[in-house]
């Protein structure tokens, strides 16, 4: 590389780095999104301890339903250095989606020789409206790793091909190192299993290595690259074999994942199309898409024609125009893990998972659009007038993208197809009842309920709902149209028994929990709520042992945390009552809530009162009571003051049954 062309490449990479940061830096200000970040980071206590303590857990663990440790280390190595400051995690985000791409422009121009192409190519790559799901959404970090080490892998592939046709022996270090960058983009998200395909396809073109060489013939020559490819291959079907073993089978599907193969594959051609469209006009994208239920037979056919007529002029053009083939198959191949063909989620697509298939797409139009050009006179001036024109519009589309991620409420509420999408309905209708906005909740619910009257989680949202407003019997009522849906709905169970017990229904609501555990023995939520059931029917023993249950399935709850911990420190029985035990779940749930939940830290100087250590109690029981105060919850505070009494005189607090 000449010194000119050193001075251009830097130039390059400053732009698209420095150009990325501030293009996307008003996410510094966002904050986490209660959208995945609460499991990846805010409410994981493994994340939140550092490096020192996620090491053996990220490597063992299938938490998430994918093996993944890159990405908990990644997560982790944040919560080490910025806390849950959320700016520190999205500033790694950016700077993570500006590395990749420079990468893209370095490994472009390293596999084709083409500068300017392959800077077009990467600029779109950096600043398509597509991506920015993929940037300001922290929870996405193992997208950007997992792109970070995959494009990696394609420099280093490119170099050993270099290297090899030089009679380099330095060749076999660049071959491990993208046999190891490989694995790294596994260990960050499973997703880069595509890889291999990639690679046999760069061979074909622009490496051109299919043809004879003076050594090998042609159909040797092939054999070897296939040989070539196999610690790749064995890579990719470890990860596959991994992640089968690590997704959870018996999890309830989503409802819009409960669909038949026929409606998964039309679905998945349909995305295929609406991810061309979206690269070329970006308008309303969201991050819930729904399945092709009802589209019109010849819109159906329209889509299928448009794709295989790009295929057949993909195949046609192969020898004149090759990037056309290379292109459209890197598009299709690295889009195939992600279609839901095999019946995995109820996702049919995201922006995010165009972040690598849009490099393949971008190169087959930007290397058409330079042949097009090149024989007209100031075509490739002209071209470059139109490129900077559709960059900057592409920039001001990222721009106000970027503010729908500011929290959750204002991304949810864009929901892309409105009229034929009832879980983006859904999606947003369980984040205003979690904020309490009932009445919205519930015209969000019947909206989602219209476009799919037939399902039974929709029913019990709105059973939630009727629930959360204290309409018990209007509760119970769609919890049973459900079961009559479903017979086996455990969500319409679990709703009813709760229903039930807020009717004070004790035995009817135990039998409820009973039956969703003799289906899934392990379901937590179950068994809390079975436990409650025991500790109101005064058997406490039978109680702590259906909590324990429940954390021994899933340890994150603070809700089960808090009540546990209360009963093992107040309990009239002494066999029952355990201090000890009760301070350290206290605490679990108080750092999981970060101590901005009296209730917890009520339970929290109940627990120490239990131990002894009354001068801890006392300062926490005035905690929990000064908190209350300040977020308006008065009866709790006074509840607080009256258990500060107990704890000022040296005494704990017992429960009277």
């Amino acid at each position: 590389m000449t010194k000119k062309d050193g001075w251009r490449v830097l130039a390059v990479c400053l732009v698209l780095g420095l150009g990325t940061i501030a293009l996307f830096s008003p996410a510094f200000t966002f904050g986490f999104v209660n959208y995945e970040d609460q499991y990846y980071v805010t409410n994981n206590l493994h994340v939140n301890k550092g490096l020192a303590g996620v090491f053996g857990w990220a490597f063992q663990t299938g938490y998430g339903n994918a093996w993944q440790p890159l990405t908990w280390l990644s997560h982790a190595l944040d919560c080490q250095i910025y806390g849950l400051q959320p700016r520190g995690h999205h500033v790694t985000n950016l700077i993570l989606h500006a590395l990749n791409s420079i990468l893209a422009f370095l490994v472009l121009r390293q596999l084709t020789g083409a500068f300017w192409r392959s800077a077009v190519v990467a600029a779109f790559f950096a600043w398509h409206p597509l991506h920015v799901e993929v940037v300001a959404w922290i929870a996405e970090r193992k997208g950007l790793l997992c792109a970070f080490f995959w494009l990696l892998a394609l420099w280093a592939y490119a170099r050993y091909v270099e290297n090899s046709k030089a009679r380099r022996s330095s060749s076999k270090f660049y071959y491990i190192g993208a046999v190891v960058l490989f694995a790294f983009a596994l260990l960050s998200k499973p997703v880069a299993v595509t890889l291999p395909l990639i690679l046999l396809l760069l061979d074909w073109w622009p490496l051109g290595r299919l043809a004879a060489t003076p050594e090998r013939a042609a159909a040797k020559q092939a054999l070897f690259l296939l040989v070539e490819k196999i610690p790749f291959l064995v890579l990719a079907a470890a990860a596959c074999v991994i992640t089968f073993l690590v997704v959870d089978h018996n999890h309830t599907l989503e409802p819009m994942a409960q669909l038949p193969f026929r409606i998964r594959f039309v679905t998945a051609g349909m995305s295929c199309f609406r991810y061309l469209a979206e690269s070329f006009w970006p308008a309303d994208l969201g991050a819930v898409y729904p399945f092709v239920l009802h589209e019109p037979k010849l819109k159906l056919v329209g889509v299928a024609l448009v794709l295989a007529a790009i295929s057949v002029v993909a195949v046609q053009a192969r020898k004149t125009r090759p990037y056309w083939l290379v292109g459209w198959l890197w598009f299709l191949g690295t889009l195939f893990p992600v279609l839901n063909l095999v019946q995995a989620g109820a996702q049919p697509m995201a922006d995010r998972y165009m972040y690598l298939p849009s490099i393949g797409l971008w190169m087959l139009v930007c290397w058409e659009a330079y042949d097009l050009a090149a024989p007209l006179r100031r075509g490739r001036a002209a071209l470059g007038g139109l490129c900077a024109l559709l960059l900057a519009a592409c920039c001001a589309a990222s721009f106000i993208q970027l503010g729908y991620w500011k929290n959750e409420g204002t991304l949810l509420s864009r929901i892309p197809d409105s009229k034929a999408n009832p879980k983006g309905h859904a999606d947003y209708t369980a984040y205003l009842m979690l904020h309490g906005q009932f009445p919205q909740a519930q015209a969000e619910c019947e909206k989602a309920i219209a476009l799919f009257p037939n399902s039974a989680p929709f029913q019990v949202l709105l059973g939630n709902i009727l629930f959360g407003e204290g309409k018990l019997d209007e509760a119970i009522e769609k919890y049973k149209l459900a079961l009559r849906l479903d017979r086996s709905s455990n969500l319409a169970r679990l709703g009813l028994g709760n229903a039930f017990l807020g009717k004070h229904l004790v035995a009817e609501a135990a039998e409820e929990f009973k039956a969703v555990l003799q289906d899934e023995p392990k379901n937590f939520e179950a068994h809390h709520l079975l436990a409650r059931c025991f500790v109101l029917q005064g058997n406490a023993a039978a109680g702590a042992a259906e909590f324990h249950a429940s954390l021994t399935s899933e340890i994150n709850q603070p809700q089960t945390l808090n009540e546990f911990a209360w009963l093992l420190a107040t309990d009239p029985h002494v066999e029952i009552r355990h201090g000890d035990l009760a301070v350290k779940l206290a605490v679990r749930a108080r750092d999981l809530t970060h101590g901005q939940e009296p209730a917890i830290l009520g339970t929290l100087a109940a627990a120490y009162a239990e131990i002894g250590d009354f001068d801890k109690a006392v300062a926490t029981g005035q905690e929990a009571h000064d908190l209350a105060m300040a977020q308006g919850r008065k009866p709790l505070a006074e509840t607080n003051l009256l258990l500060l009494a107990h704890y000022r005189a040296h005494e704990p607090f017992r429960e009277k049954h």
